[in-house]
């Protein structure tokens, strides 16, 4: 299994999920990142400055890329990925501490 930084940035400075105007589309976002967690492909995902930020796994790049191509924003066309593969990924043995509040 391999690993990845998911970097979206969208493709305006002015676009945002939390506009009224998006709502229809970060609930059918929000939805596609909850069956990715559902299956084990996402860890976490989240808001960045013009963009969001997540973790993922899967067994190579191109599985990876296959699944955003398929994300409500890229088809939306709002969003750009970065995908990064971690090489050589050391796991922890205690991710519970990494997730404590």
């Amino acid at each position: 299994m391999k690993y990845y930084l998911i970097e979206g940035k969208f493709k305006t400075f002015s676009f945002s999920l939390y506009d009224d105007e998006n709502k229809d589309l970060k609930a059918e976002f929000d939805a596609f990142i909850q069956a990715g967690m559902d299956r084990g492909d996402f860890l976490m995902f989240g808001d960045k400055a013009h963009g969001l930020l997540g973790f993922a796994r899967g067994g190579h790049l191109d599985d990876v890329l296959s699944e955003f191509e398929s994300d409500p924003l890229t088809l939306a066309d709002v969003v750009e990925y970065r995908i990064v593969e971690i090489e050589d990924a050391v796991i922890s043995k205690h991710p519970e501490k990494f997730l404590e509040e």
